[in-house]
């Protein structure tokens, strides 16, 4: 697929492995334990150009220190013990986050490894999108989430993700696209940026409503003449702000959604076998030009629409 890449690699000695570790996080080093042991290796890495998705198994003991290229979220199963500066932690327990130009030490055995790693830039346009601050760079204080509750979230978000991967979706751009913005977003609400948290928090939560009043009456106004001014007084924001709920949530904008609506609406008229030419069809739906909508039509179904007509 353009755009992305699945890469699957297996290591069964430490030489070996400390180069496949190289290859995708940069500056890595074992310490001596790894080189005893007889270290194995193995990772699974599937991306795009905003993301990255890794599934690493070390089978055995060692210690390694990193500095990423990246910002990276990373869970575990079995043992794994992490230090950034100050701050330590059980990666097994709570989800960590890794920031480049910080250094980090882990220690583990017979780990396995999720790690969610975003673009730094993508992750930028992300955050100011989010948050409505133009010149917002995502600087964390920590590594560790603001609270319990957070970690828990950005688990269940994880876990969901992974889920999604498992049936295909990283292989659809929407999806692909849906998947990095919960993971984003989840990143960016619990680890603890730079600046007022608390505010951050409380517009996301007003964005989420205003998000939620959205959909609903796009779904129960779809037939009527409705604009992006309409459906933002519905929802209780603004357009710009709308705008923003929207691509927290969705890759779509708010008329995209709308119209995505329309055309299924237009499928399902179609498959009812209503007697009027397509054309009909589409205008009531908000098409007027045919050869537009039989375009999305066909990108969405896969096929060319078809209706009885009269006579």
């Amino acid at each position: 697929m353009p755009g992305t890449f699945l890469s699957r690699d297996a290591a069964s000695d430490p030489d070996a492995a400390e180069e496949l570790l190289r290859r995708g996080y940069g500056d890595v080093s074992f310490g001596s334990d790894a080189r005893e042991s007889g270290l194995s290796y193995a990772e699974e890495l599937r991306g795009d150009e905003r993301m990255l998705l890794g599934r690493h198994r070390f089978g055995g003991e060692l210690s390694l220190s990193f500095d990423l290229p990246f910002i990276a979220v990373g869970l575990a199963r079995g043992a794994y013990r992490w230090r950034v500066g100050d701050e330590e932690g059980d990666l097994a327990a709570a989800p960590a986050l890794f920031q480049p130009e910080t250094g980090a030490q882990g220690r583990m055995d017979r780990a396995d490894v999720t790690v969610v790693a975003f673009d730094v830039r993508s992750l930028t346009r992300t955050a100011r999108a989010t948050f409505g601050e133009d010149r917002l760079a995502p600087t964390f204080l920590s590594a560790t989430p603001v609270s319990v509750q957070a970690a828990e979230h950005w688990r269940a978000v994880h876990d969901l993700a992974w889920r999604q991967v498992k049936t295909g979706a990283f292989d659809h751009p929407l999806q692909r696209a849906s998947l990095y913005r919960q993971l984003a977003v989840a990143t960016l609400e619990t680890f603890p940026l730079a600046g007022d948290h608390e505010t951050r928090r409380t517009t996301v939560a007003a964005r989420a409503r205003a998000f939620k009043r959205a959909i609903a009456y796009i779904d129960e106004h779809a037939s009527l003449p409705i604009t992006a001014d309409d459906i933002a007084l519905a929802a209780g924001t603004t357009t710009p702000e709308l705008a923003r709920a929207f691509d927290m949530h969705l890759p779509y904008t708010p008329l995209q959604y709308l119209a995505s609506v329309r055309l299924t609406a237009a499928h399902r008229d179609l498959q009812d076998g209503i007697p009027e030419p397509v054309a009909v069809v589409a205008a009531r739906w908000g098409f007027p030009d045919e050869e537009t909508f039989i375009r999305l039509y066909v990108t969405r179904f896969g096929s060319m629409p078809v209706s009885r007509t009269v006579g």
